[in-house]
Order: structure tokens, then sequence, then C-alpha cells
């Protein structure tokens, strides 16, 4: 605990006079008085200094991540080691913007929480509070302040207890009205694999002969070493695993932030699509032109499969910015060497404009399936371009209440 400071004062200057008459007036009340100031002085010295001394406090705060709107529980544990009691004791957690008390009175902001009590000597208290996470983001919880006083109320003892809580707030899922529309399930299940197209370039491995399979796929060398036929196994030239490329910005002056909205609209899109993909048993990868609230650097994350991978992709669109640090087509067509090839790129977006249309159009001759959500529906002849690329474009409207809903633009 770090001390911050002693507030109110005994009042020793009168006692000292109360004193220096009894001396000379060898009054009885008056050298009754300043005894018993004497003992109160010494009172209030003693249990001042020892108040919050052997006082250990630690705290704890679960889930460490959570979706925006949901409770945390902030668990906080109180130890008096000494065996004097102390009269009083408040302790007080400082909570960031966005984060509140559970239960708190309409129209007001809490930027605290806070409790009081008494703690017996050797005594362990457990103090619970239940927070409020209102939105989206990467949060601290903290620092923590106690104060106590000595037994007669003249001095209150103010210490700084160090306390940095990260939690992470993922963005809330938005309503969809039917995820089995094809055009509104860009990285679901297909009929069957088989109608991948395979790539005779990317070999993949061998696996046991059936009926039916092209006397031409066959790997006679694998099969004359295992004594059985084998047939050869492609890698798809497209495939269902997506990369989501994510646009925050919503004008071409990328560093304008006029909408918002908008990009809260786009994150939360993007954070529904890639839970519905990785449910799905797909990689999911994301690619954004944001900023990271905390390090100040434009996140990614590589394509892969799992929690980790589901995890690392709503942490960057839980602590992402509105605002952006490059034009969108500018990081999109310079991620396009690290993108995985076949892979399906899923832009969303405020608004397609026509640089990040023409963007669009040059990483699907690159390969790639792409898809694009869009907030705003395009312009004729960004959508006629678009289409002549094939290029899938798919609007979002989201309607009262915060309910989500999906309609085709195309």
């Amino acid at each position: 605990m770090r001390f911050r400071g002693r507030l109110g004062d005994f009042p020793w200057l009168e006692i000292l006079v109360v004193i220096v008459l009894a001396a000379f007036t060898r009054s009885p009340a008056l050298i009754a008085l300043g005894a018993a100031g004497i003992v109160a002085w010494s009172l209030v010295e003693v249990t001042g200094r020892l108040a919050l001394r052997a006082v250990e406090v630690t705290a704890t705060l679960e889930p460490r991540r959570l979706i925006a709107g949901e409770t945390a529980t902030l668990t906080v544990r109180v130890t008096n080691r000494k065996p004097l009691p102390v009269p009083w004791m408040e302790l007080t957690v400082d909570l960031p913007d966005g984060i509140e008390p559970l239960g708190r009175e309409p129209g007001t902001r809490a930027v605290a929480v806070n409790a009081g009590f008494a703690p017996r000597g050797r005594e362990r208290l457990t103090l619970r509070f239940p927070l409020h996470v209102r939105q989206r983001g990467a949060y601290v919880v903290g620092p923590m302040h106690l104060r106590a006083g000595d037994w007669l109320g003249f001095v209150q003892d103010d210490r700084e207890v160090p306390l940095a809580l990260e939690l992470v707030a993922h963005p809330a899922p938005i309503g969809v009205v039917d995820r089995h529309l094809a055009s509104l399930r860009p990285v679901a299940e297909s009929a069957t694999r088989r109608g991948l197209v395979p790539d005779p370039l990317r070999f993949r491995g061998v696996r046991e002969h059936r009926g039916g399979d092209p006397m031409k796929e066959i790997h006679w060398k694998t099969s004359a070493r295992l004594g059985t036929l084998q047939t050869k196994l492609y890698e798809p030239a497209t495939s269902l695993d997506a990369v989501f490329l994510v646009n925050v910005a919503s004008y071409d002056q990328y560093w304008i932030q006029i909408d918002p909205e908008g990009a809260e609209l786009v994150i939360a899109a993007t954070a529904e699509l890639v839970r519905f993909a990785a449910e799905a048993g797909r990689q999911v990868g994301l690619v954004t032109n944001g900023l990271d609230n905390i390090t100040h650097e434009r996140p990614r994350s590589a394509l892969a499969r799992g929690p980790r991978a589901l995890t690392r992709s709503l942490d960057i669109l839980a602590r992402l910015g509105p605002y952006a640090v490059a034009a969108p087509e500018t990081v999109f067509l310079k991620e396009r060497g690290r993108l995985s090839s076949g892979a399906t790129l899923v832009a969303v977006t405020p608004n397609l404009r026509p640089r990040l249309a023409s963007a669009l159009v040059v990483l699907r001759r690159s390969g790639h399936r792409v898809l694009a959500l869009t907030k705003d529906p395009p312009e004729a002849g960004v959508l006629l371009r678009l289409r002549a690329a094939d290029v899938s474009t798919v609007a979002l409207d989201v309607g009262t209440l915060g309910a989500g809903r999906w309609r085709r633009a195309v």
C-alpha cells in the first residue's frame, strides 16, 4: 500500500493549554481534564497509526472476458492480521468509463464502487461487487483506496493499493433473421466438400482408392510401396476458411470519422460472423485498418482454427477504436501477399466506395472468393462493377432496439 496522506488532527494545543493552567492553578478539574487529554491523545496516536497496519487486501475479477452487456464480479478480500479491531474502514475501487455498479440509479454516473465496514481483530472479510459492462472494449479496474481512522475519530489514514485488473468485453452479437440464406452464410457449411474445385498444383497427400475415383489420380509409387491403391488428394482452389477484412473508415479521408455508429455496427457484425465461422469449425483470420485502443497499433490475426484463434479475433474487435490508420484499400491490398491461398475474404465496411470496390475486384482476380457486407447500399455503378467481377454484396440493416436484420443487396 502507498501512503497518500493523513487527514484531521488531534486538538493537542488546547490540551497543552489545559495542562499549563492545571500546573499553575492546581485545580483538580483541570488536572483531570489534562490527564484525560493526554490519554486521549495517546489513544489517537497509537490507534490512528496502527489502523491500516497489518491489513492485507487482494482483489480478483471474474470473468476476465465476457460479452458487452454481461456482468462481472469484483471480489475483494480484506484481512486484518493484528489483534486490534478497526472501528471503521472505507474501501473504494475506481471504475473506468463503460463499467458501472449493477443496479445503480438511472441518470447517474458511478466512477467507483465503495463499501464501509469495521473488521475485528484477526478477521477476514470478503466483499463482492457485481459490475455491469455496458459496451465493448478493454478496461482496467483500479486502483483501490483504503481509509481508516483512530478509535475516537480525530484522524484518518488514506492509502492507495496498486490494482490493475484487466477485463475485455467482446462485441455483443446482433440478431440475424435468417442464417440459411446462402449469401448470408459466407463461411457456413456447403452441401458437400466435394463441390469445391480441387487445385492439381496443391498436392495434400493420399488416401485409399475408392470405387469411382479416376484412374489418373492414382499415386502409383505410393500404391506400390503400400501394396494397395492410393488416390491423390489436393487442396481446393477455394476454401471455406475466411479472412475478415474490417474497415472502420466511413469517408475517403480515412482520418475523419463521421459515422461512429456505423463503425460499431461493422465491428458487431464481424464479431457475429467470426463466432459463426468458428462454431462451424472453420479457420478464421482478421485484417483491419483500425487502431488498437491500448497499443495504438494496427492489429491483425493470422488464419487459424480453434478457441484461441476465436479469442484472438474477438479481442481485436473488442479493443478496436473508431479511427483508421490508413485507407481500407491500401491495407487490404498490402496484405494480399499474406492471405492464405484460396481463402474466402469477407469485407465488412460502413460503405462501398469506388476505391475499395476496385481493391475487392483485384482480390477476386487473385483467386479468392470475395463477399462484401456493407451498411450503406453501394452506388449503381459500383454495384455493377462488383457483379461483373463476381463479388457478392450483402447489405446489413439494423432495426430498432439494437436488433440486427440482414437482407440481400444483390
